[in-house]
């Protein structure tokens, strides 16, 4: 009965708002989406598609020291704008974004505006800030976002980003053990609001402020709220082998901040087609523009790794492992193949002084020797330890001739770290050095602001299999381009040779992945990878060396991408296009999959393609896979079988005609 009465009266109330006349209304450019604010003892807004409400309306706040922004509001003064603009990358999935949006700004009295945009796939809004304190103390902020019932989300299924998405009803008679004093939703979140409608829920341009999580709301709507670290007055040593720096007394508050200043976007992508969630740049478009006078030293590229392998060495007389040899050897293995990188992992410098390296590690000599043949050495450090000793540490990799650094093991997301990420960042920047954060947060539109920012993990990559049997799994693998994936770059690190359909054994050195041979090498071109590990030992790729040559050539940037089918978790079809050369790849999940490919979108003339496919036997021996050319012209069709977690690429040089004969 009580529960009865609960759900009554927290439907009277949405009912209430609902049925209220918007103070304003924002269109997105094509009218399919509204949003509609009202203003009563708070701001609300809720949010419309096709003209079917998809977010009920949710109140927002930003909670001072001493007062709230947002309570009992009262407008000074809007406007409304219109932007139709291209944004020039440095890099990603195309050269240029087309940037179109509407704009409402409303300024509110006590110093404060509400920003809200509306995209054809997506809505934002922000608190922008001009108070009279230099400094102010952010005690909350209130982010909510109400749905109605019999709502299902993909969630994370543990707090962490490094875990697999998992489909559950919202409703609260499905998840009553949710609690909110220990559990936190790690975004992106997708929801369900209709049948066909997605909506996924996560932040944009964030600087100097903590992380957004969700949590579950405390009545019994369905009703999900952001949460924050709290900001971190002492620390501790702790995290995996004491790498990281974790909070040991905390604030009753979560941010010390500017008066003036923009806060993050809190972002909802929305759309009933999926391929708008495999190619979403709203992230990126809602973050700081390039803050770099120079960017073309900045080079994304493809690394020979030797951590994931397990250092493995073979036909070779000396052991493999964490020397200047085995250093040596990959770097011979990434300039025969054109590889532009090799990283060097952990233990090669003291966890806590990276001025003191490994003996067995001639640092100077393993640079010296990869610059002679034309390939750049990236050096693994703990993030925290980066940070303190950033300048000195930075100067001494430069002085050597380092390209980049990838920094792991950062273990928090209050704001004081959020604003390392951006001290290392700009840090870098200055050194003229490449930054891959690993053990990290999700990517917010760092990278636009320092496009040096090349990677982040946040995800269940490859290296988890050598961690557990059933992590990344086909359905993982399919399901990351429209979830991670949305967010922004990610460090996957593909390339695994030991293709397995079934019976996944747990191994630490030379691990084996799930899927098809051609569902692995599918993920050189639908994931967003601009420094795209190799993972597997060099003797494994010399062993099979025509499908070595053909991934080495794989760009990991892109002048322009199309998304031709798409399955939300199911299955993707891109073409992705960088100079004269297309790629056209597919990958599914657990569900095998026909396609039919549409060459349209090619110019004039008879083209070879290049094509990598499963074999006969790949639904059950996972490394069979064929290589055929075809040729193909803009009427052209072609039909692809995929096998259950299978996969294919097509390579098609559009300065290739009519040639009987082209090099894998």
């Amino acid at each position: 009965m009580i529960l009865q009465k609960t759900l009554l009266i927290a439907f009277c109330i949405v009912a209430i708002l609902s049925s209220r006349a918007s103070d304003f209304k924002l269109n997105s450019p094509d009218k399919n989406i509204t949003i509609e604010v009202i203003l009563k003892e708070k701001i609300y807004y809720s949010v419309s598609f096709k003209g079917d409400r998809v977010l009920e309306s949710s109140p927002l706040t930003l909670s001072l020291e001493n007062t709230m922004l947002g309570a009992n509001p009262i407008v000074v003064n809007s406007k409304q704008t219109s932007i139709d603009q291209l944004i020039k990358t440095v890099w990603g999935s195309r050269k240029e974004i087309h940037d179109h949006y509407n704009q409402l700004a409303i300024d509110f009295e006590g110093g404060f505006s509400v920003e809200f945009r509306a995209y054809d796939s997506g809505v934002a809004y922000r608190f922008v800030t001009r108070l009279i304190e230099k400094q102010v103390i952010v005690k909350n902020e209130e982010v909510a976002f109400r749905f109605n019932f019999g709502v299902s989300a993909w969630m994370l299924d543990s707090k962490s980003y490094e875990t697999n998405y998992k489909l559950q009803n919202l409703d609260v008679q499905n998840i009553q053990n949710f609690n909110n004093n220990k559990d936190k939703i790690f975004l992106p979140v997708f929801i369900q609001p209709t049948s066909k409608v997605k909506i996924a829920i996560t932040e944009a341009g964030l600087h100097e402020y903590p992380s957004m999580f969700l949590d579950r709301g405390n009545d019994y709507e369905n009703y999900l709220l952001g949460t924050f670290e709290k900001y971190t007055l002492t620390t501790k040593t702790g995290g995996f082998s004491n790498y990281s720096q974790v909070a040991d007394k905390v604030a009753d508050y979560i941010a010390v901040t500017s008066g003036t200043r923009d806060y993050p976007w809190r972002l909802l992508v929305i759309s009933d087609d999926d391929r708008t969630f495999a190619d979403c740049d709203l992230v990126y478009q809602l973050s700081t523009p390039c803050e770099l006078k120079e960017t073309d030293w900045i080079k994304p590229g493809k690394v020979a790794w030797e951590w994931w392998n397990d250092y493995v060495v073979e036909g070779q007389n000396f052991k493999g492992g964490v020397n200047t040899q085995t250093y040596l050897y990959h770097i011979d293995f990434a300039a025969k193949y054109g590889l532009e990188y090799i990283l060097i992992d952990w233990l090669w410098t003291y966890k806590y002084d990276l001025t003191l390296f490994n003996p067995e590690v001639d640092l100077k000599k393993i640079i010296d020797y990869a610059n002679s043949k034309g390939v750049k050495v990236i050096l693994w450090c703990p993030g925290h330890i980066l940070h303190k000793q950033l300048d000195k540490a930075l100067d001494l990799f430069a002085s050597l001739g380092a390209a980049g650094v990838k920094a792991d093991f950062f273990g928090r997301e209050d704001q004081t770290v959020i604003k390392m990420y951006e001290d290392i960042a700009k840090a870098t920047a200055a050194h003229k050095m490449l930054i891959d954060f690993h053990g990290a947060t999700k990517p917010t539109g760092l990278s636009r602001t320092y496009p040096n920012v090349i990677n982040y993990e946040s995800v269940a990559g490859n290296e988890w299999n050598k961690l557990s049997d059933n992590k990344v799994t086909i359905a993982h693998k399919v399901m990351l381009p429209f979830t991670r994936g949305l967010q922004g770059p990610m460090d996957f690190t593909p390339g695994g040779m030991r293709n397995l359909q079934s019976g996944h054994n747990l191994r630490f050195t030379l691990p084996v992945v799930h899927g098809s041979r051609c569902n692995e090498m599918s993920l050189f071109v639908l994931y967003n990878e601009p420094l795209k590990m190799l993972c597997d030992a060099p003797s494994v790729y010399e062993r099979e060396p025509e499908i070595t040559r053909f991934i080495s050539k794989i760009p990991t940037v892109w002048d322009d991408t199309k998304v031709l089918e798409a399955k939300f978790g199911q299955y993707l079809v891109e073409a992705r296009k960088t100079g004269n050369t297309w790629y056209i790849a597919g990958m599914t999940g657990e569900k095998a999959k026909e396609v039919t490919l549409d060459f349209s979108f090619l110019g004039e003339g008879t083209f070879n393609a290049q094509i990598l496919k499963d074999g006969p036997n790949a639904d059950r021996v996972g490394t069979d896979y064929l290589f055929e050319t075809k040729q193909i012209t803009n009427t052209s069709k072609l039909t692809v079988q995929m096998v259950t977690g299978g996969g294919f690429i097509i390579k098609i040089n559009l300065k290739h005609q009519n040639e009987s004969e082209y090099e894998y």
